[in-house]
């Protein structure tokens, strides 16, 4: 059993587990980044709600929004789809739909944000949306190699191609897994 180690502040104990999981899946996040996903950590796991309903028609009612609600619709399904996508795959199973749904609709509520807000805040949106793979395995890290069964991480390697899926089925099932995008050579 591993050491407990406190942090004088939830900030500080996310902030470690966050760069720990990074380090693990040998992932680097710029510092905006880490900084994004921590606060969000902080903010949408107090929620009892996260994950409730339907994710598409949060995201339909978000891009027909508009103005500042709209832009915070958006960033909300994008931040709950982020979490659900890392830190909780299995509720893609439940919902009878593949991670690579929350990652698709995440990415895109992100992208959206990028188009509709000033340059300012615009450039951090257009990086999580780009990262968004990257950062759903680093959350996936902080929860351990079982997050995802051995199907889901297939799917999930399949929808996504992320480089930390790959390495871990081929540690899993052989060096050559992979190689012709069927997990056969």
């Amino acid at each position: 059993m591993s050491d407990l180690i406190l942090e004088p502040t939830a900030v500080a104990g996310w902030q470690r587990l966050v760069r720990e999981a990074a380090r693990d899946c040998r992932i680097e996040l710029a510092e905006e980044l880490e900084g994004y996903l921590v606060h969000t950590l902080i903010h949408l796991t107090r929620e009892a709600r996260l994950g409730r309903g339907a994710i598409a028609p949060q995201y339909l009612e978000a891009l027909l929004a508009s103005g500042p609600t709209g832009a915070e619709d958006l960033r909300r399904v994008g931040d709950q789809c982020l979490l659900l996508a890392g830190l909780y795959p299995r509720q893609a199973s439940r919902r009878l739909v593949r991670v690579g749904y929350f990652i698709d609709i995440g990415r895109s509520a992100y992208a959206r944000l990028h188009e509709l807000l000033e340059q300012a805040n615009a450039r951090l949106y257009r990086q999580l949306a780009e990262a968004f793979v990257s950062l759903t395995d680093v959350l996936q890290g902080l929860r351990g190699e079982g997050a995802l069964s051995p199907l889901e991480a297939i799917e999930y390697w399949q929808d996504t191609g992320s480089p930390v899926q790959a390495r871990r089925l081929q540690a899993r099932f052989g060096p050559h897994w992979g190689a012709d995008g069927r997990g056969r050579h």
